[in-house]
């Protein structure tokens, strides 16, 4: 300004209003004010652009006060303020608590002719900034309340930034008193609604907002219904899931593949496997339903729990045709839930893919695949899947168990033993499981010295016994006649509490028969019933060897008929 003054020119209103923007940007308010000042010193009369560049600088220095006193001097001028010192003032007023003021503004807005829907995006931007949302519902009234009710776009506007910030009530009193009449816009309305609280975590005012819509004349509405039964499951509401489910299945409308997906999981989620596979059986029939890979795994997941290995078998090789790009999750969930429903050539096809792949798996997907190896006698196969799992640090507990179990079937007695030593020397605790593969394995090879080396180990450890133990311990006794040794268990196990098993009947009675005690066997079968444990196949199969082991063919001849009644 100096310089333009020693050239010669005359200072000009453009100059200044150029200089006070310029410092206002800056938020140098003081070097702006003296400049404002100045301009009647020079004989220059400040203009409508000056006016609006002192109200843009005061707001940016947050100083509500002084941004008030020019905003006032400019309307008592004549002049006009722009939509930038609207906005600007409506900031100020929100945050400083000035609702009486901010509702002037929106007046001034609507006389100098702004659009209703702008208004709105500026007061609702205002006080979301302000973080004061709540006093909207306050300040909204008026014409541009009238608008809201008629205009579907403003009107939906507001009640998404009501239920984002949780103003529910206030969100539904909308839509309650609203005018306009669109019943496909009004159901997107209310699924983005409920979506958003579910985003975020408000499954209560999901449901609110959902108890409060209109009730449909004709179908209800595919999209909210499944969103619907979601929360609901997440709410652990599954009665009211399942209603919504049912309604929705004998209206008639065609299920979607997303529907079904919920419908599986909230099953699932809820324990009823069976209802679950319920839902598969009807998306089958839907020809046109194309699962994606999280449907899948949730059909996989399904199908394993109800132990239905042919689905599994099927659906795996339905997943081979259908051209899905597997995933670390769902080679891990394959092998997991398909390991007994594959030929164990598939299963090591599938996760030596899964290596080359670069995929990861789990510890349960080792453990697994140690488990198909051993029980296949494929102990090379085994001991690399175990160092390979002990490498990546995914090793636990039970993949020492399943290992030692294999060589204990598999008559790999030194293998086993040197697997519970590392099992020790990696700061395992030896367990119950591993002592009863042990003891099973040293028994059947008729090594009881080692036999009752396990069970002194047992003792010393204070690792106490469970009913499969005691079945080990009746069965290895009974295998070689030693009925002291068997009645001395049965006493162990009255004497701890747990009493005999079904497995345990069992083995007495095989025991028994071996031993020639044929009546005791026979009293057995008494005593269960007497206890309410039911006889099984087993039951019945031992206790006829029995009887034909000690010639007593027409007792066997009417135990085997009364099993042939029980449909054994």
């Amino acid at each position: 300004m100096n310089s333009m003054e020693y050239a010669g020119f005359p200072p000009n209103i453009i100059a200044y209003n150029t200089l006070i923007t310029g410092f206002g940007k800056i938020s140098n308010m003081d070097s702006a004010q003296c400049l404002f000042q100045k301009l009647k010193t020079v004989g220059i009369e400040p203009d409508e652009t000056t006016f609006r560049s002192m109200i843009e600088g005061w707001g940016r220095a947050n100083n509500y006060r002084e941004a008030e006193r020019y905003y006032m001097e400019l309307k008592m001028l004549g002049f006009k303020p722009n939509s930038s010192n609207l906005y600007t003032m409506l900031s100020l007023q929100a945050k400083h608590n000035d609702e009486e003021c901010a509702c002037k503004t929106i007046d001034d807005m609507i006389k100098i002719g702004c659009q209703y829907s702008s208004i709105l995006s500026i007061l609702l931007q205002a006080y979301e900034r302000a973080g004061r949302i709540q006093m909207v519902p306050l300040i909204l009234k008026g014409s541009l309340y009238e608008h809201v009710l008629v205009n579907q776009t403003s009107c939906s506007v507001l009640v998404m930034a009501y239920v984002k910030h949780c103003l529910v009530d206030d969100a539904i009193e909308i839509l309650f008193e609203k005018r306009w009449r669109d019943s496909y816009f009004e159901d997107n309305l209310y699924h983005l609604l409920i979506c958003s609280c579910k985003e975020s975590g408000h499954y209560e005012s999901a449901v609110k907002i959902y108890s409060h819509m209109p009730k449909p004349n004709e179908k209800p509405n595919l999209h909210i219904t499944g969103t619907m039964i979601d929360i609901y499951s997440i709410m652990g509401q599954y009665s009211e899931a399942k209603d919504l489910y049912l309604k929705l299945k004998s209206s008639g409308i065609e299920l979607d593949m997303i529907l079904f997906s919920i419908v599986v999981r909230m099953y699932a989620k809820a324990g009823s496997v069976t209802d679950a596979c319920s839902v598969l059986d009807t998306m089958d029939k839907q020809k046109n339903i194309v699962p994606d890979i999280y449907l899948f795994r949730d059909m996989l997941r399904i199908y394993q729990k109800c132990g239905m290995v042919d689905k599994l078998s099927d659906l795996y090789y339905k997943i081979l045709k259908s051209g899905v790009d597997w995933d670390q999750e769902m080679y891990n969930c394959v092998i997991n839930c398909c390991a007994r429903a594959l030929p164990v050539d598939e299963l090591s096809r599938l996760y030596d893919g899964m290596l080359q792949r670069g995929f990861a798996p789990n510890t349960i997907t080792f453990n697994i695949m140690l488990d198909v190896y051993g029980k296949s006698g494929l102990f090379k196969k085994a001991k690399k899947v175990f160092y390979t799992a002990k490498r990546r640090g995914l090793i636990d507990v039970i993949s020492y168990n399943t290992i030692i179990s294999a060589y204990g079937q598999g008559k790999r007695l030194k293998d086993m033993k040197s697997t519970v030593q590392k099992m020790e020397f990696s700061g395992f605790s030896v367990s119950l499981e591993a002592y009863n593969s042990m003891l099973d394995a040293y028994g059947k090879e008729g090594q009881m010295e080692c036999f009752k080396s396990v069970l002194q180990r047992m003792k010393e450890s204070n690792c106490a016994s469970d009913n499969y133990t005691y079945n080990i311990m009746i069965n290895i006794y009974g295998e070689r006649g030693w009925i002291e040794e068997v009645t001395a268990v049965l006493e162990e196990l009255r004497v701890c509490g747990l009493g005999p098993d079904l497995c345990s009947y069992n083995t007495l009675i095989k025991a028994y028969g071996i031993a020639g005690m044929v009546e005791e066997a026979v009293e057995l079968m008494k005593e269960m019933r007497g206890k309410d444990i039911r006889p099984d196949k087993i039951t019945y199969v031992n206790l006829i060897n029995a009887l034909k082991r000690n010639d007593k063919f027409l007792e066997a001849v009417k135990w085997s008929l009364w099993m042939k009644q029980m449909g054994l």
